[in-house]
């Protein structure tokens, strides 16, 4: 993954890059504390059932459709190769929500070509980024 010169976003999807989310989790995360509405994780993984390898403009496809999907004061991380993970601000209230439109959204899985893992996680009281971020990775994934 190449990044642009601000650092901020990733060249070719545009989506944020690592650190700057990374940065803006952080953020969140004590904003939350600060008004007692706890982020949210929503990690997507993306892949070609059909092949071992998610192409180009499918990656690019996909990313379009999911901002498209997303609010400007979502932050949508492109984390890996297939991944993306969105950070929703006031958790309890947005993330069930979110999910079921990710779901109910056709247009995600690129004309069927791809298949749809979504998880998700609420931040708990006093968790730190690195530890929320790990819970996230062991949530059992919904298939779409």
């Amino acid at each position: 993954m190449l990044f642009s010169h601000d650092g901020i976003h990733d060249s070719q999807t545009h989506l944020a890059s690592p650190s700057y989310f990374y940065e803006q989790l952080e953020r969140e995360i004590s904003l939350g504390a600060r008004t007692r509405k706890p982020v949210a994780l929503v990690k997507i993984l993306f892949e070609n059932p059909e092949t071992d390898q998610v192409r180009a403009h499918d990656i690019l496809y996909f990313s379009y459709e999911l901002t498209r999907l997303t609010r400007k004061e979502e932050c949508v991380g492109r984390l890996g190769i297939n991944e993306v993970v969105i950070i929703l601000r006031d958790g309890h209230s947005n993330a069930e929500q979110f999910v079921q439109r990710l779901l109910d959204s056709t247009s995600l899985t690129v004309d069927n070509s791809l298949q749809i893992k979504i998880s998700k996680v609420y931040g708990e009281e006093n968790e730190d980024s690195l530890e929320l971020l790990n819970r996230l990775d062991q949530v059992e994934p919904i298939y779409r």
